[in-house]
């Protein structure tokens, strides 16, 4: 068995509004709308570099800038990035 962690849409949207609110400099009571897009959030394009190579460390897959335009709020990459490089959960019997 491994220890690595499960990929999740929901633990990879955490680690990605953790990350955002690191980039914006937000106090820790502050939440992220994670349904605003990140221009709206107000990361510019050098801001979104750092985030995808923060989220690329975080979650210990490579996130390339690219997929930030794609799918521009916390919730759609997250999305995107469960279907894609996620962890699928253990069949149920």
């Amino acid at each position: 068995m491994t220890s690595e962690p499960v990929l999740d849409q929901r633990g990879i949207a955490s680690v990605l509004a953790a990350s955002v609110a690191a980039e914006l400099g937000l106090a820790a009571h502050q939440h992220v709308d994670r349904a605003a897009t990140f221009a709206d959030l107000g990361l510019d394009s050098a801001a979104l570099v750092t985030l995808a190579g923060t989220a690329s460390a975080e979650l210990g897959v490579e996130i390339p800038t690219e997929w930030l335009f794609d799918h521009p709020t916390v919730d759609s990459l997250a999305a995107f990035l469960a279907e894609t490089v996620g962890t699928p959960e253990p069949a149920r019997g």
